[in-house]
This record gives structure tokens, sequence and C-alpha cells, in this order.
């Protein structure tokens, strides 16, 4: 499906109630009985964790429930309209932090997926967290959640289920989708600036998984797949159409402008593959960037610029049909953390993870998508850190025979 931004948009037929009415109803009112809300983004904030948090600030201000965001790095991806949104960094909270009434999760369910400092602070809401996630992963935030995972197909009738304070869905390609089918459930509509927080979120997450491709005249090429239990392009239809023109090349000029490379990490870009390690099999490969790496750290360490550097390399390395997997492992800008991420054909992600916690190291850090994953490692020995990629290293072989 091809949309085009200068043309008008053909409302979808989007009739069925992709969320559970008793499921979105309670956690609505379990936000609404609060007078304060914190708002929280997982480590390494990207779009769609970001516009997960500003549509739900959005939409809490509405219902006079005042909200902090509480990020962690991704400075790139509130670059227009910052000034409305109460923004902490993760960084800044502890112990002395004045909670709210209630804590919110955006795009996370994982432990894993938290700072330490942020992670204690969520605990100290206890009952009072409330979630949306679209990542099934064993390794909880918090006890209470029901994961969903539907088809979606238009007119379903859906399973009656048991309204918890955390809805999973990982069929869902982005946690914007699960956002928006949120308010469609309780009867929500979009207003302007919600409406380009989900679009922005949107495309940035399935842009990673090949779903979504944009130019900048404008251009949203949405593709629709067999397997797609998401329904992608239809939930992204229905945000479309409630966007004019302007907003829609407005989301379109941001994510365009933060991902745009400068020389410097073009020429750092280049020299990626010849920097390519293999596993003894062949199918597994990897960059290890090591601490000090001088030209990391010129460019930023870890940021959006170097993270697009990083998927243009992930995807490109996995055109060789060859290759089953390629990660990279490299330096964070935060204190004692070394960071990897995966992509993988199928689910070999999900399994190379598994395997080395079955076997080697079952307090891994690690989790996401079953085909694109990432970890941390609290450490930034270099010895510490060489042995973590081995592990991945081995793990691979194993898996991938």
């Amino acid at each position: 499906m091809i949309i085009n931004n200068y043309k008008s948009i053909v409302q979808p037929n989007f009739t069925a109630n992709v969320m559970p009415k008793n499921c979105a109803e309670y956690i609505d009112n379990k936000l609404k009985s609060a007078k304060t809300a914190d708002i929280f983004c997982h480590n390494s904030s990207d779009e769609d964790t970001f516009n997960s948090a500003k549509a739900m600030y959005s939409y809490l201000e509405s219902q006079g429930v005042k909200s902090r965001i509480i990020v962690s790095n991704g400075k790139e991806c509130y670059d227009y309209n910052t000034n409305k949104y109460n923004i902490i960094q993760a960084d800044e909270v502890n112990e002395n932090t004045k909670k709210a009434d209630i804590a919110l999760c955006v795009d996370f369910s994982a432990a894993s997926r938290a700072v330490p400092n942020v992670l204690k602070y969520i605990n100290s809401y206890g009952a009072n967290v409330v979630g949306f996630d679209h990542h099934n992963n064993s390794d909880k935030i918090t006890p209470n959640y029901n994961q969903i995972t539907q088809s979606y197909a238009k007119n379903q009738d859906l399973p009656t289920l048991d309204a918890k304070n955390f809805y999973i869905d990982s069929s869902a390609k982005s946690n914007c989708a699960i956002i928006s089918r949120f308010f469609d459930a309780i009867g929500h509509k979009i207003n302007r600036e919600e409406g380009r927080s989900l679009l922005a979120g949107m495309i940035d997450d399935t842009s990673k998984d090949g779903f979504t491709r944009f130019s900048e005249s404008g251009k949203i090429e949405v593709s629709e797949r067999i397997n797609d239990n998401g329904n992608t392009k239809t939930v992204m239809s229905n945000v479309l159409s409630q966007l004019n023109v302007f907003d829609k090349l407005d989301v379109l000029k941001h994510l365009s402008n933060k991902t745009k490379l400068t020389d410097k990490e073009i020429k750092f870009q280049n020299t990626l593959i010849e920097r390519t390690q293999y596993s003894k099999n062949g199918k597994f490969a990897y960059l290890e960037i090591q601490q000090g790496d001088k030209t990391w750290e010129d460019l930023g360490r870890d940021n959006l610029k170097t993270e697009t550097v990083l998927n243009n390399y992930r995807k490109e390395m996995l055109r060789n049909k060859n290759l089953e997997a390629v990660a990279v492992f490299y330096p964070t800008n935060l204190n004692n953390a070394y960071k990897m991420s995966i992509l993988t054909k199928k689910d070999y992600a999900k399994q190379i993870i598994n395997e080395i916690k079955s076997t080697t190291y079952p307090d891994l850090v690690a989790g996401g998508h079953d085909d694109r994953s990432g970890g941390t490692l609290s450490s930034s020995d270099k010895t510490d850190c060489h042995n973590w990629v081995n592990l991945f290293v081995n793990a691979a072989d194993k898996i991938l025979h």
C-alpha cells in the first residue's frame, strides 16, 4: 500500500475491537483515578517508547492527570514540541524523587529494560503500576500483567480476558499501535498532537522490521504480509486518516532529520564490514567495538545517529544468504554499561539468548523480539566485555549449526 501525503486518505474499514474493551477500560479507570502519573520509557529511549509516552501524556492531561515522562538518553526523539512535556532524565531519578500516584510503563515490561535506579523507583510503586508493551519477555518488571496475542482479523470475536494492570500484545509491531488500539477501545478520538506522536512511533519501529519505508517527498509505503498478526497496515492507516498533510510531513521531516548522517558517520559506516568477525560455522557475524575506541568516542558513542549506522550495518550484513544472524557489541554513554544488539533471520535471536541463559549465564540481561533483541552487561572492563561477546559467539555456533 502506498500512502501519498499529498493526496487524500481513504478511511479504512477499522471495525475489529482489537483491544478487549474490559481490559482497556480497566487500565483507563486506574489511570483516571490518579491525580498524578509518572510515564516511564525504556532504557535508551527510542521513537516508539517516547511517542507512546507523549500520546499518553496528552491524553492524561486532557483527563486532568498531571504527568511526567522519564526517559533514558534518546534526546533526538523529542526535538519538536519539547516544551509541552515534563521530561526527566533517568539519571536524575533517586530515592528522594517524589512519587506520583501511579506509574505507567510504555514499550517495556521487563526489568532488564530499565536502568537500576529507575527499576528500583518503579518497584517502589508496588501495585500502582500499569503498562502497555509488545515484547514477549519472561523477565517481568511486575507480576500483574496479562499477555494477549491475537490475529486481529476484522470483526473477530475476541475471547473474554481477565483485566489486569499490564496489557501485552506480542503480535503488534510497535507499542504506538497498542496505544492506538487502547484509544479506539475506550472511544477516545485522538487530537493532532497524539496522532503525530503515534505515527512517528509506528513508522520508526516498523521500519526496523522492514514493514515501513518513507521518503522525504512525503510517501509512506506500508507492506502487507500474510503472517502479520499485528494488522500493521490497517492500524497505521487508521492513524494516518486522522491527520492532515502538514502533520504527516512534520513527522516525516523529524524522522528524516534525525537519521541523516554526516560525512564522518558515513565514513565510519563504510569501515564496519571490514571490521566484522565471524563464528566458526560462519553463520553468525558480529562487530565488537571495544571500550576506548577513538572513532566511537568521537561520534558520541550510542546516539540515534550511531544507532542508524549500526542498523544499516546489520541489515546490509543479513542480505548475505549464508548468514543467519548479526550482532553489534559497543560501549554506551551510561557508566559500566556495555550493549548488545542482534538481528537475525527467523527467531534465532530468542534462541541464542535462551541458550546462554540456560547453559552459561542465567543472569543475562537481554530480550526483545524473537528476531531482534538487545542486552546489557554492567561492566566497562575490556576482558569482561570480550568474554561476554564470546558467550553469544559460542551460543550462535550451537544454535546455527
